[in-house]
């Protein structure tokens, strides 16, 4: 355990250490939420499942500081929706959301991982971090609109 603490500098551990203590029983609840959730959740449906019912307001606040601490990721698709995640240390997720039902589905195949070192030469750039996504029609909506499919 001190191992971990002697390769990272002083400022870091002072850092963490007051994020830590900022850690308040809601954000610990939002952050056991999403980490928990097999798909990305908004704020909305965060706080449906929540024990204590605090202001939603207190819901953003919370999502707010725990996305600017690096602790949970968002994605907003084709509305002003925001939908929040966890950081995978891993691999980045990667998600198919139905512009129909508003449904988002999760996949791990990353084909962006393919292009990664082609992307960084052309652009001379270092990519940390990607996000990928595709916009369509779940297979329910698929088969029950089957004049929604692609447009031309």
């Amino acid at each position: 355990m001190l191992y971990k603490y002697m390769c990272k500098s002083f400022a870091q551990i002072i850092c963490e250490v007051i994020v830590l203590k900022r850690l308040t029983e809601l954000r610990k609840e939002i952050l056991r939420i999403i980490e928990t959730s097999e798909v990305p959740l908004n704020a909305e449906e965060i706080y449906q499942k929540l024990e204590t019912k605090p202001n939603l307001s207190s819901v953003y606040r919370g999502l707010s500081f725990l996305e600017d601490n690096g602790m949970i990721k968002s994605i907003s698709f084709d509305s002003h929706v925001r939908f929040f995640y966890p950081v995978e240390k891993n691999h980045p997720l990667h998600f198919i959301y139905c512009k129909n039902c508003r449904k988002i589905e999760v996949f791990n195949e990353c084909f962006a991982d393919r292009i990664q070192a082609q992307i960084e030469k052309k652009h001379d750039c270092t990519i940390t971090d990607h996000v990928f996504y595709f916009i369509g029609l779940c297979s329910e909506c698929r088969h029950n609109y089957p004049g929604r499919g692609r447009e031309t």
